[in-house]
């Protein structure tokens, strides 16, 4: 069975249903500490085999 996905730079803005397949190379998430760990913000870098990044803030 062939494994079909999409990479970053074919990506475009929008809901859409594809799959990227990629390394993720950053995860950082912050948090409100006088509101209990209430989440703020999540930070993602993220790259594929084309080596395209991309950055989620």
């Amino acid at each position: 069975m062939v494994s079909s996905y999409t990479l970053l730079a074919d990506l475009r803005a929008g809901q859409c249903s594809n799959t990227a397949e990629v390394r993720l190379l950053r995860f950082r998430e912050a948090r409100n500490i006088n509101k209990g760990g209430e989440l703020v913000s999540i930070d993602m870098l993220l790259i594929d085999e084309n080596v395209s990044l991309i950055v989620f803030e």
